[in-house]
């Protein structure tokens, strides 16, 4: 039953999904992000960043696994990670300039950028190690929210402590599954917080 729910939370909170659920978040807090854009607008941009960050990379995985590219849909193996994360580093870096082009407001594309970075330090930490990418993605949506909070001087207390206590389930699960060391964990996930909030401290 706990492997069962190791492998529920690993998929709800996949790294594929996380950029899509951090934008939702952002359009759904108290800042004027919230009301500057239509609603149609908010549809297509989360359709832009779910198609470019979610479904993309799935369907480039799972044709990696058709031509023999990849053994496991799942990536379990350090090897096995290196080309999607090279496809990823395309998708974000697309995603961040379709996103840059449109003009909107800068904590959006910033955090595209930061999750680029993300994906491109990832990718080198995977030649030699394996990092949880998992880790990285709850990382990179906790450093988000704090940035958010220095940004536009909002209290979003309860979404951090929220977002901290799903990454420690996220965390625990990868343990769980055997699929990473705590090292790698908790790495993935300091990776993700530091690099988001250095990116702000440097780009605001």
């Amino acid at each position: 039953m706990e492997v069962r729910i190791a492998k529920i939370i690993s998929v709800v909170f996949s790294p594929l999904i996380i950029p899509t659920i951090s934008v939702l978040i952002l359009f759904n807090i108290d800042t004027f992000i919230a009301y500057v854009l239509p609603a149609k607008a908010k549809n297509i941009i989360i359709f832009i960043i779910f198609v470019n960050t979610a479904i993309a990379p799935l369907l480039t995985i799972i044709i990696m696994k058709k031509t023999g590219f990849i053994n496991s849909l799942q990536l379990n193996e350090q090897s096995q990670r290196i080309l999607p994360l090279i496809a990823g580093v395309f998708f974000y870096f697309f995603t961040y300039y379709i996103l840059r082009q449109a003009n909107l407001p800068s904590l959006i594309h910033f955090y595209f950028l930061g999750a680029t970075f993300l994906v491109i330090i990832s990718l080198f930490i995977t030649l030699k190690w394996k990092i949880s990418l998992h880790m990285v993605s709850m990382g990179g949506l906790t450093g988000l929210l704090l940035a958010t909070t220095f940004f536009f001087k909002t209290d979003l207390f309860f979404l951090i402590i929220a977002s901290i206590l799903v990454s420690g389930f996220v965390g625990s699960s990868r343990l769980k599954l055997n699929s990473h060391s705590v090292g790698q964990v908790l790495a993935g996930y300091l990776l993700g917080v530091s690099l988001m909030l250095l990116l702000y401290f440097l780009l605001r």
